[in-house]
């Protein structure tokens, strides 16, 4: 809530977010074991460099709940999105499923 002090000045309340506060990263277990999850991407994106490789960090929601979900650009997820929104502007709704490979899990863009 705003006020003014005794100048008329407006005094605006600190943020109750910080703006470096980023959403969670959507993990395989965030996704359900069975069947299709639908994952909203919102179109804001950011370069990610980890020691699994370079790649995008896309801001989603899963079941209305905020996450950052890091997509490497040497995967078929990567390809999949490319493909499907082109190089900019990934916004749209994109089904996924948990798949797993030599014993370890991850989320696979599957419609």
């Amino acid at each position: 809530m705003k006020s003014r002090n005794s100048k008329g000045t407006v005094i605006l309340p600190p943020p109750t977010r910080k703006s470096t506060e980023r959403a969670p990263f959507l993990k395989v277990t965030d996704i359900p074991k069975r069947g299709m999850t639908p994952i909203t991407l919102l179109g804001d994106m950011r370069k990610s460099k980890s020691p699994f490789g370079e790649g995008v960090e896309l801001a989603c929601t899963v079941g209305g709940k905020r996450f950052t979900w890091t997509v490497r650009f040497s995967s078929v997820n990567y390809s999949i999105l490319y493909e499907r929104f082109g190089p900019k502007n990934w916004k749209g709704v994109v089904k996924v499923g948990r798949k797993e490979h030599m014993g370890h899990e991850y989320i696979a863009v599957v419609g």
